[in-house]
């Protein structure tokens, strides 16, 4: 069973402004021979045709990043993960899982349906995994 994550589309006009801002840096590194900012300007160009996606599954919570054509995983395994918080406020009528692993939090957005499969996978899967709700907006 895998649970998917609510991912917000990127709006276009940040998309065209990455581009331009990428094209830029490329066009000022060629021509005041400073190469080392080229990776930059070629990086940014790719990050605005990347995916993510974000699941949770028995194996543990994964981030899928697919850049052109090619993916790779950021995967926690349920023995990393220390803590669930549980915020039902902030993205309404979506809840956020803030997923933490020692001091670095990850934060997934899910349908109502969808946190309560993840709860399941998580009890099943770590029940040491210290489960908490956010009671109110910080």
């Amino acid at each position: 069973m895998k649970c998917y994550g609510i991912m917000p589309e990127r709006k276009l006009w940040v998309k065209i402004g990455i581009i331009i801002f990428g094209i830029y840096t490329i066009y000022n590194s060629a021509v005041n021979n400073n190469f080392f900012y080229l990776p930059f300007g070629i990086i940014m160009i790719l990050v605005t045709f990347s995916e993510r996606k974000h699941i949770i599954s028995q194996e543990g919570v994964d981030i899928i990043y697919t850049i052109c054509g090619f993916q790779f995983h950021n995967i926690w395994n349920w023995s990393e993960i220390n803590t669930i918080h549980i915020d039902s406020i902030s993205s309404k009528p979506n809840v956020e899982l803030h997923i933490g692993k020692d001091i670095t939090a990850r934060r997934f957005i899910l349908s109502k349906n969808d946190v309560d499969k993840a709860l399941t996978i998580t009890s099943k899967m770590n029940s040491k995994i210290y489960i908490a709700e956010l009671k109110k907006r910080v």
